[in-house]
């Protein structure tokens, strides 16, 4: 139930055609009602076409929730936006489409499958910790060594997703 304290939802979207090229939708059923935030005015439908390394990093500060937007490891974008409170409830994921309608909270337009992504992911990397501007400028076009059970680098890596694994050329 989005009214439940478990509850949170963080959507990211990738809109074509319009002047705040990406949409990010918050909600949290213990803190806030929903919210959604539009970042990308400067970028240009070239910019969207050409290999480009994008990043969000979100974090409570005060009573705001406080989200920087990067472009190849450089600082474009920082707005503010409603607090998010803990959530409690277990992570649920999805990259490239929406796939459950449980997921989906109020926008209208985001149904069952929409929003499929017509583009390429080399990669993807969520830190369940705050990295700097300074990480995030350093490594943005490296590989980050994701650790396995024996090996404990990067343990604030929460999920890692290389997709150009096995691909040539």
């Amino acid at each position: 139930d989005t009214a439940d304290s478990s509850y949170g939802r963080v959507l990211l979207q990738l809109e074509d055609g319009i002047n705040d090229n990406f949409t990010l939708s918050i909600q949290s059923g213990s803190s806030s009602p929903y919210d959604e935030t539009h970042f990308g005015t400067a970028l240009t439908p070239t910019d969207l076409q050409t290999f480009s390394h994008y990043a969000f990093r979100m974090y409570n500060d005060d009573s705001l929730l406080k989200v920087d937007f990067y472009k190849d490891g450089s600082l474009l974008e920082s707005k503010t936006s409603l607090i998010i409170n803990e959530i409690t409830g277990a992570l649920q994921a999805n990259l490239g489409a929406l796939t459950s309608p449980a997921r989906v909270g109020p926008d209208p337009y985001a149904a069952l499958g929409w929003g499929k992504l017509s583009g390429s992911l080399d990669e993807f990397r969520f830190w369940k910790t705050k990295r700097s501007s300074e990480e995030i400028g350093r490594y943005w076009f490296t590989q980050i060594y994701g650790g396995t059970n024996t090996d404990i680098s990067n343990a604030d890596l929460g999920v890692y997703f290389k997709f150009n694994e096995g691909i040539t050329g």
